[in-house]
């Protein structure tokens, strides 16, 4: 039999015990129902090692952050043709340190496509740039390739880079011309002779057919005598037969 006081003691003590043990219950349920399950020794072992898996890429697109949006045109163009691209907008996720992530992915990419904007070249973008160059250096098989975008200015591409061979989108962000080069270069295989299906017409003709556009549009809404369209019509139509 137990006295007074060792009752009021057990009491007591178990009172303690089963508080701490209700309190431990609680941060156990707290923390599964707001994180998820409680953590497992094997799970974090797995997702340490997926998350330590580094893909390889075709292709780093270095670029201003000012032309993000047409460099992410060309790069979905490239995607298109198979080519797998580094791009920080893709690639990037929230809350990492971007600036390590942004090495790790150029250290895995055969090359480096440097876009040149209207924008000097300046902090990381910079960075980026000398990082390839002195990759490159090392590496004779890892391809550097200048990539001067749609209104981009040439003035601005510095020295180092105005030694390799660069590539021009004069017509949007999918110059087929371009595009080719570009696919080549990643690829490092040589391009191969152009060869054009379009002759560009000459000025005069030119000047005639937009006359021939403003006399349809004037038939069109009857704003000029039918025979006189087609004697005009006809008169346009011999000059462009006679040049």
């Amino acid at each position: 039999m137990l006295s007074a006081a060792q009752a009021k003691h057990h009491a007591c003590h178990s009172g303690t015990a089963f508080a701490s043990i209700k309190r431990a219950a609680a941060w156990m349920w707290h923390n599964s129902s707001t994180r998820g399950s409680l953590p497992d020794r094997n799970n974090l072992v797995v997702q340490d090692m997926s998350a330590s898996e580094v893909e390889n890429y075709d292709v780093f697109l270095s670029h201003a952050h000012v032309d993000a949006e047409v460099v992410e045109k060309i790069g979905q163009v490239l995607l298109n043709l198979g080519i797998t691209v580094w791009l920080d907008k893709w690639v990037l996720v929230p809350g990492d340190l971007w600036q390590q992530e942004m090495a790790r992915g150029l250290d895995h990419a055969s090359t480096c496509a440097v876009c040149i904007g209207q924008t000097t070249p300046k902090g990381w973008f910079q960075q980026e740039i000398q990082r390839a160059l002195n990759r490159q250096a090392n590496e004779k098989t890892f391809r550097v390739i200048p990539v001067i975008l749609p209104e981009g200015d040439t003035g601005i591409v510095d020295e180092f880079l105005e030694l390799r061979t660069w590539i021009e989108f004069k017509n949007g962000h999918d110059d087929s011309a371009a595009v080719h080069l570009l696919t080549c270069g990643i690829r490092g295989i040589p391009p191969g002779a152009s060869i054009s299906h379009h002759t560009e017409e000459p000025d005069e003709v030119k000047r005639i057919r937009e006359k021939l556009i403003r006399l349809k549009t004037l038939r069109n809404e009857k704003l000029i005598d039918e025979v006189i369209a087609q004697d005009a019509q006809r008169r346009l139509v011999n000059q462009i037969l006679d040049i």
